[in-house]
């Protein structure tokens, strides 16, 4: 199997031949670099703002402090409980060592849901009360497919919910016992 098709990850990784055809047309690398210059450029105004909610002595692997308390809050309102799993975590670590690609859609994905939180209420999303991000994810969550923070939803809603359920928390919370389910090994005869 295909690495591109496994892993909670694999709802943001676009297929190389996706990528040759958009920078092909040569708009699609318009597109692509605004949108990603862009996106750094709403994170960085968005991190010098807020309040830091991750502890001093916590090393993220892969994201900037702002960016990891917004997927720690994304992570527990879409799954409550993923925050206790080590959802962010994991998903920090995961994404050190993912593609360019997959980084920069992941944190595009990031930046739709601070858009929507800063056209909606003039804050990050971390700031959003529990109502606000409440309010947002299910006006989010109920757009068309097309829509782009629709998009965004759908994609980390299936990361976190893989990385969750995979977790021991996740798979108690499924029935998992803890005991062992692995098949008995056959004898040789």
């Amino acid at each position: 199997m295909s690495v591109d098709k496994v892993g909670p990850l694999r709802h943001f990784r676009i297929d190389r031949r996706t990528v040759l055809q958009s920078l092909a047309t040569g708009v699609g690398a318009a597109v692509f670099a605004s949108q990603a210059s862009a996106a750094h450029v709403h994170q960085a105004a968005a991190a010098a703002e807020a309040p830091v909610l991750a502890k001093p002595g916590d090393a993220h692997v892969f994201f900037d402090g702002h960016a990891f308390d917004t997927l720690a809050l994304l992570s527990e309102q879409i799954v409550p409980g993923s925050r206790a799993a080590g959802v962010p975590e994991f998903l920090d670590r995961l994404l050190a060592v993912e593609t360019t690609e997959t980084q920069k859609h992941v944190t595009q994905t990031l930046g739709a849901f601070e858009r929507e939180a800063r056209d909606a209420h003039g804050m990050p999303w971390k700031a959003l009360t529990q109502e606000q991000a409440r309010a947002l994810l299910t006006k989010i969550s109920t757009q068309p497919d097309a829509e782009p923070s629709r998009r965004a939803f759908d994609g980390l809603k299936a990361a976190v919910a893989e990385s969750y359920y995979s977790s021991e928390v996740g798979m108690k919370e499924l029935g998992w016992d803890g005991s062992v389910t692995f098949a008995p090994p056959r004898v040789c005869g």
